[in-house]
């Protein structure tokens, strides 16, 4: 193995660590975040181990990306690629809102359990 490829090697590496949805383990997000939205949706979304799971009224919604930037975590969901946004608003809390292209959008206060 050359120099130069350990060199790509570790960079490669360097940045899927600091991209990698297991952020969201450091910054404290693992667990089960649950709530109601306004208009009586229920939310669960769990965060575990990386993986981070997207349930909206009892039905699972296919997680397209995950990412972590300022305490936020922002995932993508479903076919129509709708923006999740957890926002920490204490220890166990967390504010949610949901948006789309359609025009779809809700909100609502998370705990963790």
């Amino acid at each position: 193995m050359n120099r130069r490829h350990l060199l790509c090697s570790g960079l490669f590496f360097g940045l899927l660590a600091v991209a990698s949805p297991s952020s969201a383990k450091d910054a404290g997000w693992d667990g089960v975040w649950e709530g109601t939205t306004t208009k009586g949706g229920s939310i669960v979304v769990t965060v575990a181990g990386g993986q981070v799971s997207y349930v909206f009224r009892g039905s699972s919604v296919q997680v397209n990306s995950a990412s972590l930037a300022g305490g936020k975590l922002t995932l993508t969901v479903g076919a129509m690629n709708g923006v999740v946004k957890l926002t920490k608003s204490g220890a166990s809390t967390a504010s949610y809102s949901y948006s789309d292209s359609s025009g779809g959008s809700a909100s609502a206060t998370l705990q963790r359990r």
